[in-house]
């Protein structure tokens, strides 16, 4: 810029100096150059392509490069860009997997079932069981079990080992058992109204106060023909807990 303005300066002081016919060169004052020049930059300011905004206006090369840089800046923003995308396309899937190991019982592995049932000053203690086709508790409750079915009761001691009377309340924590025989696919324990079912169980017991419970299950007739091994699961509170039965 500053080129074409030393330019036009000096083709309007050269004009100035040609004109006159044969006359002499009439001096200038210092006002009347800088009114000259002055002048001069406002009409190449005027008539020039490239200064389209002032004095401040860049030329094509200079834009150029700013664009460059521009781009480059926002090349390098591209990988943060691709970075972001991949976590948020991960995060769903975190989060599926989250909900899936939230939604199964965590496992505890091997407990009494004074451990597994957690009720303070209450111990509970396989005794033994018995193989039945029909259950009844007084003249209010009777089932019978299915054609090929059998029941198994799992008898089990609910006792006050306290110094003090303990509210022992089973039903509110919605216990669920399992029973597998001989390695066979498991069963669930049937929820029953009777007043000595473990799984619904709910009452005080005096201190050293003991409770026949029991818990019902109904088998295959040919599960009990030979009762090879025994195992008893409980699922409560989002813990599965494999109960020792000795």
């Amino acid at each position: 810029m500053r080129k074409i303005i030393k330019k036009g300066i000096a083709l309007a002081a050269a004009a100035v100096l040609l004109t006159g016919c044969g006359e002499a060169v009439t001096p200038l004052t210092e006002s009347e150059e800088a009114t000259i020049i002055q002048y001069s930059a406002g009409t190449l300011a005027k008539h020039n392509s490239f200064q389209q905004e002032g004095l401040t206006a860049l030329y094509p090369e200079e834009e150029a490069e700013e664009e460059t840089e521009q781009k480059e800046t926002e090349e390098a923003k591209e990988p943060d860009k691709e970075e972001s995308k991949k976590e948020q396309e991960q995060k769903p899937e975190d989060k599926k997997e989250e909900k899936k190991q939230e939604g199964q019982p965590e496992n505890t592995g091997q407990s009494t079932f004074t451990e597994a049932l957690a009720v303070p000053g209450i111990e509970f203690s396989y005794k033994d069981y018995s193989i039945v086709s029909s259950y009844s508790q007084g003249d209010y409750f009777s089932l019978e079990a299915s054609a090929g079915k059998v029941y198994m009761l799992l008898n089990i001691n609910i006792t006050n080992t306290s110094d003090a009377a303990v509210e022992c309340n089973l039903l509110s924590k919605k216990p669920k058992f399992i029973l597998k025989l001989n390695k066979d696919a498991g069963v669930s324990n049937q929820i029953t109204i009777l007043t000595n079912d473990v799984s619904t169980y709910s009452g005080t017991l005096e201190s050293g106060q003991t409770e026949a419970g029991i818990l019902l299950f109904e088998v295959p007739e040919t599960a009990v023909e030979n009762i090879s091994s025994m195992q008893l699961t409980l699922e409560m509170e989002g813990k599965t807990t494999e109960i020792k039965m000795k």
